[in-house]
């Protein structure tokens, strides 16, 4: 036997395990096709199911936590209204002199009355 046809022989072996790993690459590429449609099919059908079974209850609490969310704000405005209220009172309680050349001012502020 001739070195060529070594050669050729060693290629066309060569050849033919290129293919069988080519169809087996192949089928392995189809298999995970389907494999992937069908847990794709199963995921959506799992997902309608859990609508179906728990979506009212979730649109239920979502509501019931944005009434809540609600009531909280409202509070809480409440409560700062009260507190600038308050606020605004209390300022208001004591008078302070409009500018600092009270001619009484002096005479106020003595610290004994008996002078």
């Amino acid at each position: 036997m001739s070195h060529a046809e070594e050669i050729e022989r060693i290629a066309q072996e060569c050849r033919r395990r290129e293919q069988i790993l080519v169809d087996e690459l192949a089928e392995f590429n189809a298999h995970i096709a389907n494999r992937s449609r069908e847990l794709a099919e199963r995921s959506a059908q799992q997902m309608r199911e859990f609508w179906d079974e728990y979506g009212e209850e979730l649109e239920k609490a979502k509501a019931e936590a944005e009434e809540k969310e609600r009531l909280e704000a409202e509070a809480r405005e409440q409560r700062e209204a009260i507190a600038r209220a308050a606020a605004a009172r209390k300022a208001n309680q004591f008078v302070a002199p409009v500018d600092d050349e009270d001619e009484d001012d002096a005479y106020y502020r003595r610290k004994s009355w008996l002078e």
